[in-house]
C-alpha cells in the first residue's frame, strides 16, 4: 500500500534522505502503479488494427505553432488532446472532428513570469512531456528550471510548482518535491498514474534514471526508481539497474514501467520494463529490470525480443490488449509489438519497406499518444506537424 508508505515517509521525516527508505516493518509491500483513468498513461485505448500500407494523415492547425521540444498526450475523459507548444504554451484540442477545435490552456509568457517572478530564472522556458495528472490538472516538463509544473486544465494560466528544485543547472537529487533535483537537458515524457492522488513517473533523460514523484496532502517526494545517474546498459537487479537516455515512459495493464531509450551514448537502443516489488530498508528499491524489445544496435526490424532492433525508440504506449505501440525515431517508423512478444512495423508490408519510405521523417523528435476512440496522434517536434493515424 502506497498511500501507506507515502505517510510513513513524512512522518518518520526521511524526507532529506538521497533514496526513498521505509524502515517501518512495511518495506515487504510493492508502490502500486495502476494507469490512469484521466490520462493516455498506459493500458489505455484499444489494439490497432491496420491496413498496411497505410499513410498518417496530416492534422490541421489553427492558431498552434509547435516548437521543438513539443509532445502530445490525450485525456480519457473525450476526444482530447493537450499539446505543449513553441514559446511554452500549452493547448487543448478537442479532436471530435477532422479539423481541431482550439483553446489555450498557458498562454505566451505566462511560464517565463511564473520562473522569473518566483525564481529569479530568466532563461527562455520550454515545455517538452505532459501528463494529465487528475480531472482538473496538467503535469509539464519544464527545461529551464529542470522542474515539473501544474497548469489547470480548465482555467488558463493558473501555474504552480509541483516538483524539483528550480535552477538553470541540472542536478540529480531524491528529497522532497521542492529540493528534489532533475536533469531535463532534452525533450523527454512522463506519466501519471491512477491513484486517488496520483504519482508521477518521469523519464529523467539527462541523468539516465527514472524517478518516481509521490504525492501526498499537496506534499510531494522524489525518490529514484531505476538508474544511477551514468549512463550504461544493466538489466536485472533495481540497484544496479542502468539506462541510456531514457526519454519514453508509460505503464502497463500488469502495473509495470515500460521505459524507452534513445540511447544517445551507444548504450540504448531498447524498450525496458521496471518491476518493483518493494522499498529497500537501504534506500531504493527492490525489483528487476528486463528488456522487452531491442538488442542495443541501431535498426528498425521484425523479430522478438531479443532479435528485433529498434532505432532510438521514443514515446511508448500501451493499450488495454496488451500491445506497445512507439515511435524509432532514427528511422521515422512506427513501431509495434504485439502481446505474443513478436515487434513489427504495422504501417508498412513489412520493416525494410517501413525504413525505405518511412511514415514521418527519420531522425526528428517524436512523441505518440492514442485517444480513447483508439485514433493514434504522432507530433513531430522538429517539423511543428501533427499527424493522425486512424485505425
Amino acid at each position: 500500500m502506497l498511500q501507506r508508505r507515502r505517510a510513513l515517509i513524512l512522518a518518520l521525516g526521511l524526507l532529506g534522505a538521497c533514496r526513498d527508505a521505509d524502515s517501518s516493518g512495511t518495506s515487504s509491500s510493492a508502490p502500486s502503479f495502476p494507469p490512469s483513468s484521466a490520462g493516455a498513461s498506459g493500458c489505455f485505448g484499444p489494439n490497432q488494427v491496420f491496413s498496411a500500407p497505410q499513410t498518417p494523415v496530416q492534422v490541421p492547425l489553427a492558431t498552434l505553432v509547435l516548437g521543438p521540444y513539443s509532445q502530445v498526450t490525450a485525456a480519457a475523459d473525450a476526444e482530447l488532446l493537450y499539446v505543449t507548444g513553441a514559446d511554452a504554451t500549452v493547448f487543448a484540442l478537442d479532436v471530435t472532428g477532422p479539423v481541431p477545435v482550439e483553446t489555450e490552456v498557458v498562454g505566451l509568457g505566462a511560464v517565463a513570469f511564473h520562473l522569473t517572478t518566483l525564481h529569479g530564472i530568466a532563461t527562455t522556458p520550454e515545455l517538452s512531456g505532459l501528463a494529465v495528472l487528475d480531472a482538473t490538472h496538467l503535469v509539464l516538463v519544464e527545461h529551464a528550471s529542470n522542474t515539473l509544473l501544474t497548469c489547470e486544465r480548465a482555467t488558463q494560466d493558473v501555474l504552480a510548482d509541483y516538483a524539483g528544485l528550480p535552477s538553470e543547472i541540472p542536478g540529480f537529487a531524491d528529497g522532497l518535491g521542492s529540493s528534489a533535483r532533475f536533469s531535463f537537458g532534452a525533450p523527454t515524457r512522463i506519466a501519471a498514474t491512477g491513484e486517488a492522488e496520483s504519482s508521477v513517473l518521469v523519464a529523467d533523460v539527462g541523468n539516465h534514471a527514472l524517478r518516481l514523484v509521490l504525492s501526498s496532502g499537496g506534499v510531494a517526494f522524489v525518490t529514484t526508481l531505476a538508474g544511477t545517474g551514468t549512463f550504461g546498459f544493466a538489466n536485472g537487479s533495481l540497484a544496479a539497474s542502468a539506462f541510456d537516455t531514457p526519454s519514453g515512459v508509460t505503464l502497463g495493464c500488469n502495473e509495470t514501467v515500460i521505459v524507452s531509450e534513445r540511447g544517445d551514448n551507444g548504450f540504448g537502443q531498447r524498450l525496458r520494463s521496471v518491476q518493483i516489488s518493494a522499498a529497500s530498508p537501504f534506500g531504493g528499491w527492490f525489483g528487476s529490470a528486463a528488456t522487452l524489445a531491442g538488442t542495443g544496435t541501431a535498426g528498425s526490424s521484425e523479430g522478438t525480443a531479443s532479435t528485433a532492433l529498434l532505432s532510438a525508440p521514443v514515446s511508448p504506449l500501451s493499450t488495454a490488449g496488451g500491445e506497445l505501440y512507439w515511435i524509432d525515431s532514427g528511422t521515422g517508423v512506427l513501431r509495434r509489438r504485439q502481446a505474443s512478444g513478436s515487434c513489427d512495423c504495422p504501417l508498412a508490408l513489412d520493416c525494410a519497406t517501413a525504413v525505405a519510405t518511412p511514415d514521418f521523417p527519420a531522425g526528428h523528435d517524436f512523441s505518440l499518444t492514442q485517444t480513447s476512440s483508439g485514433v493514434l496522434y504522432v507530433l513531430d517536434a522538429t517539423d511543428g506537424v501533427l499527424w493522425r493515424v486512424t485505425p
